[in-house]
């Protein structure tokens, strides 16, 4: 079973992007691999198209890849366009459409000159792609809040941006695709992320990371650590008969982490548990967003923390009832 250790599932969340350099002058497919090096999801695209299924078909977003040999069996020769799965990457992109419509705050960023830029036109310096990293992890949507419309778009969850050395569509009009600033990918600044809707970890309440850690310290008993086992099995199970992997994940994240709460196992354990199994059906490469297992721990957190004391002692004592009598005996003296 592939693992992962505690630290790093956290760590994930700020993982570094970074933009390549030079793709302009690289095949598709060289320039696919260095953005996946990078640490982007990429995909193809039908040519003279921004139709991110056009090649995927339905369900593309879980189709974007990092892997060397999937890339290579997708861009065998230059007969379709190459673009970068946004949100998944950790990302999100300004494409600006009409520079003098922008509003202030926004001007000011992209102006600035940290964030990687890809012009889209020649002879409009300031019209193309500016691309930051999501700020503390967050996965953002496509709206763009109260920075509004008239300048562009934004590209968030499930948005993609076509890149060099794509031809571009319109390419008879000045259209193209050319990086002015290439590497290191900066994090949004606060302020712009201010200006867009914010984003809630599975569509609810959750904790932030400060909370997660808070939740690990004050849960880590082990009355009956062997139950934890038999909600694994349920989770696999509930897999193998077809249901959603992130829905058994979350699903069996709340359970287990409610047991926590009682005592039952450690709440770090039970978290780094649930994600090995989680890997094995869902690898990290086919994860919806580099945060997807984070958030929905934020989210079955919030969400078990408001169990009532006496549902937590229920649990607690059903548990012990049914467990070992030794167990029994320790519990009652503890």
């Amino acid at each position: 079973m592939t693992t992962i250790r505690y630290a790093d599932l956290f760590e994930s969340d700020q993982r570094e992007i970074s933009v390549p350099e030079g793709t302009e002058s690289m095949t598709m497919r060289e320039a696919a691999l260095a953005w996946a090096q990078g640490g982007f999801f990429v995909l193809p695209i039908a040519l003279k198209t921004k139709h991110a299924g056009s090649i995927l078909g339905k369900g593309w977003p879980e189709k974007t890849s990092r892997d060397r040999l999937r890339i290579e069996s997708w861009f065998t020769q230059d007969t379709v366009g190459l673009a970068i799965h946004v949100g998944r990457s950790g990302a999100i992109a300004f494409d600006v459409d009409r520079p003098n419509a922008m509003p202030y705050v926004l001007r000011e960023w992209l102006c600035a000159g940290i964030a990687p830029f890809q012009s889209t036109r020649i002879g409009d310096d300031l019209r193309g792609h500016y691309l930051f990293a999501a700020l503390n992890g967050r996965a953002y949507g496509n709206s763009s809040g109260r920075l509004g419309s008239e300048w562009g778009e934004v590209r968030g969850r499930n948005g993609i941006i076509v890149v060099a050395p794509t031809t571009h569509a319109n390419v008879d009009e000045g259209g193209r695709y050319q990086w002015e600033r290439t590497g290191p990918v900066p994090v949004l600044p606060y302020d712009l992320d201010q200006c867009l809707p914010q984003p809630r970890a599975e569509g609810v309440g959750a904790v932030d990371l400060q909370g997660v850690e808070d939740f690990m310290k004050a849960h880590h008993s082990s009355l009956v650590p062997d139950l934890l086992i038999d909600r694994l099995q349920t989770m696999r199970s509930w897999i193998a008969r077809g249901r959603s992997r992130h829905d058994s994940a979350r699903s069996t994240l709340t359970w287990v982490l409610r047991e926590a709460m009682s005592g039952l196992y450690g709440a770090e354990t039970a978290v780094i548990e649930v994600l090995n199994e989680f890997m094995v059906a869902k690898p990290r490469e086919e994860w919806t967003s580099p945060n997807e297992y984070t958030d929905m721990v934020r989210w079955a957190i919030a969400q078990v923390q408001q169990t009532p004391s006496e549902e937590l002692a229920a649990i607690r004592g059903a548990a012990v009832a049914a467990a070992d009598p030794a167990i029994q005996t320790w519990a009652r003296g503890a």
